[in-house]
């Protein structure tokens, strides 16, 4: 009796041990899990865990400033902590909340994934092959002679990659949704995502498509995503260095959320879009490459490369929006506004983006 008293606390204390190690190890994964579960919004205040610095630029492209009341809350607008309206020449008008400073960082959340087709955009400027139908097996060796590895990143940008999109369970280790947010290994998550449809032949929005573009990106550059991003379009556009989160130490950085950057140069994004991808007299995305983003995708009218599509045919406008945040760019008429508070943006941020509305006719104001 006493033998097998020993040897049951001997188990026990072994499946202790384990246990313990394993919650050590995953530590991380459910720190982060918790935030998602307990936010009382959509998204977490802040998510804990490792981060990639995205180096500013040094020479940023230089902005303007009119501090203009006419963008404050109008009557029946929910609350709202800031609007930028910016034009391709650099004249920017804002409003912000007492307690907001429009030059520290915040959290993007889903905007993070607004950086994609950009970024595709200007690592094709220096490249002679097209990348954007290029099948992913090309540059994912564990989709080789897998059908997920005929996936295009232009599949991957109009969200029809045909990877389930899956439900969030945040609190469970399992669930590719869960991982995708919280790790050990973003970019593992995605590999592991199965098709769900045909490439090219369904719209349905997916994280795994942000972080495998992402993945994607890194290769072509050769020094992982993070180092890609800040090269090629980060260091190029902004005036305040950024931070992503990463999956672990010396790992990948999410693609799909969670990226902390300053309102001005989210709005500077917006404005490089609106100028055609130029920035001052210099080309950083290839001619014409706006534009494409424009068209919509051959399954979803109101989709284009990377962006929603809302506006008119002759006046169509690329939005990104997430919980919270919204960036609005027109390439017709060369503006962008971003937008960040509470509850629904309200109606007339669609008016900022007219021409003649205000802008540089209001520039005797600027500084």
């Amino acid at each position: 009796m006493q033998r097998m008293l020993v040897t049951v606390a001997v188990i026990a204390l072994v499946l202790a041990s384990l246990a313990v190690g394993a919650l050590a190890a995953h530590w991380p994964f459910w720190h982060r899990a918790w935030q998602w579960q307990s936010a009382a919004d959509p998204w977490p205040a802040e998510l804990a865990g490792p981060t990639a610095v995205l180096q500013a630029s040094a020479a940023p492209l230089p902005l303007h400033w009119v501090s203009d009341a006419r963008l404050a809350p109008r009557a029946g607008d929910d609350p709202q902590q800031l609007i930028i309206v910016g034009d391709a020449q650099g004249w920017v008008a804002y409003w912000s909340a007492p307690s907001v400073d429009i030059h520290s960082p915040v959290d993007g959340r889903g905007l993070a994934t607004a950086l994609l087709a950009p970024l595709f955009g200007a690592l094709q400027q220096h490249m002679s092959r097209p990348v954007l139908d290029e099948p992913v097996r090309m540059r994912i060796d564990e989709w080789r002679g897998d059908a997920r590895g005929e996936i295009t990143p232009r599949q991957l940008l109009w969200e029809m990659s045909g990877l389930a999109a899956g439900t969030f369970a945040p609190m469970n280790p399992f669930n590719l949704r869960a991982q995708l947010a919280s790790g050990p290994d973003f970019n593992r998550a995605a590999l592991h995502t199965p098709l769900a449809w045909p490439p090219g032949s369904h719209f349905e929005p997916s994280p795994a498509n942000a972080q495998l573009l992402s993945l994607l990106a890194g290769t072509l550059e050769g020094g992982g995503y993070a180092h890609a991003l800040q090269r090629h379009l980060w260091s190029r556009i902004a005036e305040h260095d950024a931070r992503g989160l990463m999956d672990h130490r010396r790992g990948n950085m999410a693609a799909h959320c969670c990226i902390r950057a300053a309102p001005v140069d989210w709005l500077r994004l917006g404005l490089l879009l609106a100028a055609d991808g130029m920035i001052g007299t210099e080309r950083l995305l290839p001619e014409g490459y706006v534009a494409q983003m424009t068209l919509a995708s051959p399954v979803h009218p109101a989709y284009g490369l990377g962006y929603q599509l809302t506006g008119s045919r002759e006046m169509p406008v690329l939005r990104m929006a997430t919980s919270g945040r919204r960036l609005d760019v027109s390439p017709r008429t060369r503006r962008a506004v971003l937008w960040m508070g509470k509850g629904v943006p309200p109606l007339w941020l669609d008016e900022l983006l007219l021409p003649g509305i205000f802008g540089p006719a209001d520039n005797g104001r600027g500084g």
